[in-house]
């Protein structure tokens, strides 16, 4: 009896940890354009406004900075006019089609390792569905995501992978990206730039140590020197001048000058 009840507690928590899941998918669908109802949408755009403040904010709707009308669209009292509860039947649908939805359903569950057990007796539950006076989308979604106990798994952000851009649900907590092939790609794009930032370094090195042995009686001019002596383009020579990386000798002569005069 006991393992039996332990059973019945196991399939409640994992149903119940599913409709959290499905609510917080919900959300995602909903800040990535993936909803018909947002869709390029003002509502989708305060939507993801306020999941940004609230991110900004350690994810504490008290310190949350807002503009003055988001702040009054989000506040408590109008996220609960969204909401209102009403009665669910419970029992198994007669109309043919929706006795085909709902089989499907079951299979589904069913898939998931749950078993669906529905009530042959028919009767109703109290169910919360956003059908108040308050029909504002945004709002509706936000609400969905402030009373969700899953909330912390929403992504601190889209996906660093500026071609995605997708928000995710993460699978651990410090995740950044949405998937492993975006994981992936920021990878090799991170590697890919360090190596041209160490080659990048490793050629100033070289231009600086060329410059100091060049000699205005050798008859070149030291762009021409430098260049002939590490490999470098005049290009790269004359932008590294440009951003401070390098000193041309008629800038480092006047500093000189400047020095001894001081």
């Amino acid at each position: 009896m006991k393992d039996k009840l332990n059973n019945r507690a196991r399939i409640k928590i994992q149903n119940e940890r599913l409709n959290h899941h499905t609510t917080l998918t919900a959300v995602v669908m909903a800040l990535n354009g993936d909803n018909p109802l947002l869709r390029d949408s003002e509502d989708r755009r305060a939507l993801i406004r306020y999941v940004e403040a609230w991110n900004s904010s350690g994810r504490n709707p008290w310190k949350m900075v807002l503009s003055p009308t988001d702040a009054k669209r989000f506040s408590l009292s109008n996220l609960e006019r969204v909401w209102a509860w009403t009665l669910a039947p419970i029992g198994r649908p007669q109309n043919p089609e929706a006795q085909r939805i709902f089989r499907e359903l079951e299979r589904d569950i069913e898939r998931r390792g749950m078993r669906v057990r529905p009530d042959e007796a028919g009767g109703a539950y109290w169910a919360l569905f956003p059908i108040g006076e308050n029909r504002d989308q945004a709002a509706m979604f936000v609400g969905m995501l402030l009373t969700n106990p899953l909330r912390g798994k929403l992504s601190d952000g889209p996906c660093q992978r500026k071609r995605c851009g997708k928000w995710f649900i993460k699978r651990r907590p410090l995740q950044k990206q949405c998937n492993r092939r975006c994981l992936a790609i920021v990878r090799s794009m991170e590697a890919v730039k360090k190596e041209r930032q160490d080659a990048h370094t490793e050629n100033l090195k070289n231009a600086r140590r060329a410059l100091r042995s060049w000699k205005r009686k050798s008859g070149l001019d030291w762009k021409t020197y430098v260049a002939g002596a590490t490999g470098l383009t005049k290009k790269f020579i004359t932008r590294a001048v440009t951003n401070k990386e390098l000193t041309a000798p008629e800038l480092r002569s006047q500093q000189m000058r400047g020095r001894k005069q001081q």
